[in-house]
């Protein structure tokens, strides 16, 4: 069976491109000449025998080979831009792709209960605002009892999220913050400017 040969869509779209333009322009130029009597025809004929009789002169280099050499640059540069384009973006989405693909087979971060990511965000809250996260302070943010948020706290300190800082004096305190790990995890999931 014979095989069938393929043309590219490109170079079709580029034939059809030119021959449209050669007759849309020539169909101009005759109604403009027919109907306000230019002289736009009989001026665009003696330019082309003009560009013809350059195109024939007897040089060292014949200038039509010059203009043929000039039109196989732009035609490759032209070629080489298009397909350029074209896999550029395809390959900056396959990569975004496989990023998300690998993110999800490998998590960076441990994964959390909704408690643990309630009081991730309560601390993020506090961090990002430049607030002191004590016990009290979370409890309020987060709507759950004390007891749930210090088994929730103590889950996060046991991953490396979460650390526990105490002062001591007459005005001793417990507070929390985020340890590195833990900003970073906020920055990543919680989306946080």
């Amino acid at each position: 069976m014979a095989s069938q040969s393929q043309h590219s869509p490109f170079m079709f779209k580029a034939m059809a491109c030119a021959t449209g333009v050669v007759l849309v322009a020539g169909a101009a130029m005759k109604l403009l000449d027919s109907h306000f009597n230019l002289t736009l025809l009989a001026d665009t004929t003696d330019w082309l025998l003009r560009f013809r009789d350059w195109l024939l002169l007897e040089t060292p280099m014949p200038n039509w080979s010059l203009l043929m050499i000039i039109a196989i640059l732009i035609g490759t540069l032209s070629v080489a831009i298009y397909y350029a384009r074209i896999t550029d973006g395809a390959y900056s989405e396959l990569h975004e792709i496989e990023r998300k693909v690998y993110k999800k087979n490998n998590p960076q971060f441990p994964q959390l209960t909704d408690n643990q990511t309630l009081l991730m965000e309560a601390l993020a809250y506090h961090a990002n605002f430049r607030k002191i996260a004590n016990l009290n302070s979370i409890c309020k943010l987060v709507s759950l009892s004390t007891l749930e948020v210090e088994t929730g706290l103590k889950e996060l300190q046991a991953k490396g999220l979460v650390k526990q800082k105490v002062t001591r004096g007459t005005f001793g305190a417990t507070f929390f913050e985020l340890t590195l790990a833990g900003k970073d995890y906020a920055l990543e999931r919680l989306e946080l400017t």
